[in-house]
């Protein structure tokens, strides 16, 4: 609210020069009495000396007069002290008190002046003594006079009463000039500045500014000005912020109002008398309400559909309001308004709500989530393509069953199911037909079986069919078994039609029968997998019966796992290498280094045992970096020695799953980068099964290598899917013919045409050929005859330990 303008008797000027006069007049008030004070007393003093010079030239001839009894001259001494003009009466007398002379004038009145009033009081008679000297003791008469104090300081009081009205009127003059001097100077310029104060709009501040005065640029009023100014700034700039503040705050608590409405959590407020005082959206629909309709509404009226008992619920809002507790309610079943059952896990808080405190209720819908959990419980123990159990509750039902069946004395059995060649279905028509096979094949499954019995599910192309109570014989458990698996084996072959396409599938059938010597459940799946490669082995489409031989072949792979592990840790391997020589000339131009066991018991082991073993197990991934890092030392140290020439390679053999790692090709750059070898020293082995199953995989791999000095050989080249279209693509330098087409070359004539067929074809590929497995001068005769370029076998040399290499090297033939 603005304030009005002070008139001009209110401002500062008009209260100074009040202020002023009075103090002025005060002080001249006070001086000037002083002054004349002082004055008067230089008067009076002064009329005091006179009067004694008036008597002192009198009191002589008055004197005589007295003596000589003279009238003439006492009336001549009377009349001349009335020559005063401020002596009207004048008497001598003789020594008897006779008159002898006196006189009086009239006392003409004087002005009347303040002061005299104020000091002159009455008028004063003087008395002075007349003596003769030498005629008597004592006194011959007295003059007496009376002077008018008035009349003789007439002149001082005049002067003085002038003296005093001047100070007076000075005083005002001054504070008349004062004053205006303060009122241009300060009130003028203050009236303004008030006058600009009043007219700033207080919700803007910073739109005016008040006007700096010229001449009070650098005086405190400037200073006033200026800091105004600057508060008025800073006054402006924290009202926008307060203002952003405000419109931010009522945003946010409209968009916290939204916020509440919209969030799919039930939030509900309700006072110690059980009415709701606050209600959001997600609440009041669930109950058919609006947020409005349920303020001040009962929850007894509210809530008495929706759940099983109401006082539970008051019973809680007052530990709540009361005793200030917070309740967790796991989960409540609650009935919507639709009359859908919901499930809601709700927290219970109290909460200062205005002037009182009440009960918060925060409640989320859990149905999804429950009903999720459930689902999510299925799917944990049954596969989600088919609807089967899955290998969780696979080993739950069958270490259940194996228990039953001990318990009782009857026999049951496992049936392991493989797919065969299913690979093949997806890689030529796609997962989704492959995926609508195994949905067929899993029907026929559960069709092949009892109710009580378990179809499950393990991955990929895998099943596992869980037979129960078959008979209390074994030998009549395993016949039935036998027959389900025949009539498993028939169903699943039946063609499967689709998209005008007729699909077949067989499968290979791993039988054992539990319960037999405590076996558990893994073993049982593990001997059925066991007899379901043996049917893989022996061909396919067939039902095999774990047995003893079996279990000890198992066993004996187990006892050979932990042997190899001991070999790694043990250093039991060592890296023997075969020469490999040009076919023309005789000369060794390089090897290929062959892994071999020494096993501190048993000898040598042939690789052929410990091979599969190591691929099996996953430990040909550690073994085969061994292998690397000691070709690497291996041929570091020949070359070193110079015994291995400029274009010589050593040949390493890499297994499928070394090479279909991912890190593969950066895990051989990095060893060899620890290794001094010159470029192009270093040949990888890879078979056909590796590449042709990600070609295109293979190609980046193989590519990376090579653009870093190392080159590939394919080994056992037409032993499986060789085919031009892949071998053209390849980024291979070598085709090593398998030793089986060289075995029979001399009196096998299919072998010589295909021999021959690889030869030429790899030449004109631009390959380099490798003949394996050589063992007479007459196979190396018909290998060069059909250009063949080098070879390995034993008519030169087995493959020889690191010292009988050297010497081989030692006695290469000259060229």
């Amino acid at each position: 609210m603005r304030q009005k303008t002070p008139s001009i008797f209110q401002g500062i000027s008009f209260q100074l020069a009040k202020i002023g006069i009075i103090l002025a007049v005060l002080l001249s008030f006070f001086i000037s009495s002083v002054q004349v004070y002082v004055d008067y007393l230089a008067q009076s003093e002064e009329l005091d000396q006179l009067i004694d010079r008036v008597v002192e030239v009198a009191t002589p001839p008055a004197a005589r007069a007295v003596h000589t009894l003279d009238d003439d001259l006492a009336t001549e001494v009377v009349n001349g002290l009335l020559a005063y003009d401020f002596i009207y009466e004048v008497a001598i007398w003789d020594e008897r008190g006779n008159v002898l002379a006196a006189s009086r004038q009239n006392k003409e009145p004087t002005e009347q002046f303040l002061i005299g009033k104020l000091f002159s009081g009455e008028d004063v008679s003087y008395s002075s003594a007349l003596s003769v000297s030498g005629y008597m003791q004592g006194a011959a008469g007295k003059i007496n006079f009376t002077v008018d104090r008035g009349k003789a300081l007439a002149n001082f009081y005049r002067r003085s009463q002038v003296n005093f009205y001047v100070g007076v009127i000075r005083s005002l003059i001054l504070v008349v000039l004062l004053f205006i001097a303060f009122y241009f100077k300060l009130t003028k310029p203050l009236v303004r500045l008030s006058h600009e104060i009043n007219e700033i709009d207080p919700d803007h501040p910073g739109v005016k500014r008040l006007t700096a005065v010229r001449s009070h640029k650098t005086d405190e009023l400037g200073t006033v000005i200026n800091s105004s100014n600057q508060l008025l700034d800073v006054i402006e700039l924290s009202l926008a912020k307060r203002r952003v503040i405000e419109q931010a705050l009522r945003k946010s608590e409209e968009h916290l109002r939204q916020i509440v409405d919209s969030l799919p959590v039930l939030i509900g407020a309700r006072n110690i008398d059980g009415y709701y005082l606050f209600a959001n959206k997600a609440l009041a629909d669930t109950l058919g309400y609006s947020p409005d309709d349920m303020r001040n509404v009962h929850v007894r009226k509210l809530l008495k559909n929706s759940v099983l008992d109401i006082e539970i619920i008051v019973a809680n809002d007052t530990r709540v309001i009361r005793n200030g507790e917070e309740i967790d309610v796991i989960e409540e079943s609650f009935i919507g308004a639709n009359g859908v059952q919901l499930f809601l896990q709700t927290h219970m808080l109290p909460l200062n709500y205005y002037d009182e405190v009440v009960s918060l209720v925060v409640s989320v819908d859990v149905t999804e989530r429950k009903n999720a959990q459930a689902k999510m419980e299925y799917m944990a123990h049954h596969d989600a393509l088919t609807g089967l159990p899955n290998r969780l509750q696979l080993v739950e039902r069958l270490e259940h069953e194996a228990r039953r069946a001990a318990r009782h004395g009857y026999y049951g059995a496992v049936l392991f199911i493989d797919l065969d060649k299913f690979k093949n279905i997806n890689d030529s028509l796609g997962h989704p037909v492959g995926d609508l096979v195994l949905q067929e094949v899993s029907k026929r499954l559960q069709g092949a079986v009892r109710e009580e019995d378990l179809v499950a599910r393990l991955s990929g192309d895998e099943f596992v069919v869980v037979l129960t109570v078959l008979d209390q014989h074994q030998e009549i458990a395993a016949l039935k078994a036998g027959e389900i698996g025949e009539k498993i084996r028939a169903l699943v072959s039946s063609p499967i039609f689709h998209e005008e396409m007729e699909l077949r599938v067989t499968c290979s059938v791993g039988v054992v029968v539990y319960p037999e010597k405590n076996n558990v459940v893994h073993e049982l799946l593990r001997f059925a997998d066991t007899a379901m490669y043996q049917v893989k082995e022996k061909g396919r489409d067939a039902i095999e019966f774990f047995n003893e031989e079996m279990a000890d072949k198992v066993s004996r792979q187990l006892v050979m796992e932990g042997d190899l592990h001991r070999a790694l840790e043990e250093e039991q391997f060592a890296l023997y290498f075969q020469p490999k020589l040009d076919v023309f000339t005789g000369e060794v131009v390089g090897a290929e280094a062959l892994l071999r066991w020494f096993h501190p018991e048993k000898g040598l082991i042939s690789p052929f045992e410990f091979i599969p073993v190591l691929e099996t197990s996953g430990l040909i991934i550690e073994v085969g970096q061994w292998v690397l890092e000691q070709a690497c030392e291996s041929l570091q140290s020949l070359c070193s020695e110079g015994l291995w020439r400029p274009g010589m390679q050593l040949s390493i053999n890499i297994s499928p799953r070394q090479f279909r790692r991912e890190s593969f090709a950066s895990g051989v750059l990095a060893t060899i980068e620890g290794y001094q070898l010159p470029d192009n020293v270093l040949d990888m082995e890879i078979t056909e099964g590796i590449v042709i199953q990600q070609v295109e995989e293979a190609i980046d791999t193989i590519t990376s290598l090579t653009e870093r000095g190392i080159s590939f050989s394919l080994d056992d080249f037409g032993t499986g899917y060789s085919s031009i279209s892949y071998l053209k693509r390849l980024p291979v330098a070598t085709l090593k013919i398998d030793k089986s087409f060289i075995r029979d070359i001399i009196d096998d004539r299919n072998d010589r045409v295909l021999v021959e067929t690889i030869i030429t074809m790899g030449r004109l590929l631009g390959l380099e050929l490798v003949a394996e497995g050589v063992e007479n001068k007459e196979q190396l005769e018909i290998l060069k005859e059909y250009g063949c370029q080098f070879y390995q076998g034993f008519y030169f040399s087995p493959a020889v330990a690191m010292e009988e290499f050297v010497t081989l090297l030692e006695k290469r033939p000259s060229k």
